[in-house]
């Protein structure tokens, strides 16, 4: 069932079990499904900041538009690179950096709402 799609949880849910270690006693586990489930993980990444076409032709724009538009650049520019990063550690930073740059963007967001 796991490798026609179904989650775990709905596998140890029909199977009736109360725990997880009761299903994984069922299960085996093969290299081909971690390399499955691997490759799956990458082509549909949970955490993804919405793409944005980027236009370097032309000079940012001094109004709360062009800081939005800045920011949401920076902020997809920031998370391509975190994803590129080997360092484990560098990796935490640049995502406590995104998520800096996110609340900087929602507040920025908000303000440009009410001054509208």
């Amino acid at each position: 069932m796991l490798r026609a799609g179904v989650g775990f949880a709905a596998v140890m849910k029909l199977l009736g079990h109360t725990s997880p270690d009761m299903t994984l006693e069922y299960l085996q586990i093969t290299q081909q499904d971690l390399q499955r489930e691997f490759h799956l993980a990458l082509s549909h990444p949970r955490h993804v900041v919405p793409s944005r076409t980027l236009s370097l032709g032309s000079p940012p724009r001094a109004d709360s538009s062009g800081l939005i538009d800045s920011l949401t650049a920076a902020q997809h520019v920031l998370e391509m690179y975190r994803r590129n990063v080997a360092d484990h550690s560098a990796r935490r930073l640049l995502a406590r950096l995104a998520r800096r740059l996110a609340k900087i963007l929602t507040e920025t967001t908000e303000l440009n709402q009410t001054q509208k």
